[in-house]
């Protein structure tokens, strides 16, 4: 069974949201030995000790990943640190709060991929200033080689653009739209243009009138969002990790609570 390495930027308040992370990872992938971890440090206050909770389940490698640079930049030049360590035959970039649902999500997703889609994960929200209909780093899998051979950089340029017949379709949008390269926006670019394409997980939350109808792991007065394959929860996301604490965050732990009621009602 293929290696999996997972890519995580650790910064402010990321030490439990990593270890719930993992947990969550430990309930639900098919085989622990399939995973490695590559855990990315950008901000100096960091405890590195508390990232190795889980260090007798899983493989955790840490690296450095500080710069001068700050927000989507710095995570940018975090995730491309990570990115450089990878050598799997598939790879992941996860946000450290995000948590895993269904059982054997790995091979669901990798089972997705073939010859043309070589990238699986995160739809962006609808009415966002991000590209549309493609994966985004809050949780993507892809083929790792095929990545780093189209030389794919996170670091946003921080510009807004408009869209172009030329590259309309690239970004899943229409001609005329305006868009914000932000981290990741090299992942349609790039992969599109090489003849690649990737598969979207659609965003299911309570707070968008869209696709509402379909949740199954969110509830009303929750904040975050899941995102299905085939309509099926694989994952959540509550988001802001760096301004909610863990363990303190009445939003961090109402979310904290569903996904443990959810993982022991699927046991």
């Amino acid at each position: 069974m293929s290696k999996i390495q997972i890519g995580v930027a650790c910064g402010s308040n990321c030490e439990l949201y990593v270890n719930f992370l993992m947990k969550t990872i430990e309930n639900t992938v098919s085989d622990k030995k399939r995973i490695e971890f590559i855990l990315g440090i950008n901000k100096p206050n960091v405890n590195r000790e508390s990232l190795l909770k889980y260090k007798d389940v899983f493989n955790i490698k840490i690296i450095d990943a500080l710069s001068n640079e700050h927000g989507s930049m710095g995570h940018g030049y975090c995730l491309d640190k990570i990115l450089e360590q990878m050598s799997s035959e598939y790879g992941m970039i996860v946000d450290c709060d995000v948590a895993f649902l269904e059982k054997d999500w790995d091979v669901k997703l990798i089972n997705e991929l073939d010859d043309k889609k070589i990238i699986i994960g995160a739809a962006t929200e609808n009415n966002h200033h991000h590209y549309y209909n493609f994966p985004f780093t809050i949780m993507v899998l892809f083929k790792t080689k095929i990545l780093k051979t189209l030389n794919v950089s996170f670091k946003p340029k921080l510009v807004d653009i408009i869209l172009t017949e030329k590259n309309a379709k690239l970004f899943g949008r229409k001609v005329g739209d305006k868009i914000h390269l932000d981290t990741a926006w090299q992942l349609p670019l790039k992969i599109k243009s090489a003849g690649y394409d990737g598969i979207s997980l659609p965003l299911i939350s309570p707070r968008c009138d869209h696709g509402r109808e379909n949740m199954l792991f969110m509830k009303e007065g929750m904040r975050g969002e899941e995102h299905q394959l085939n309509g099926v929860p694989i994952f959540t996301h509550v988001g802001r990790s760096s301004t909610r604490v863990f363990s303190s965050d009445p939003i961090v732990i109402k979310w904290k609570n569903r996904v443990e009621e959810w993982l022991e009602e699927k046991r």
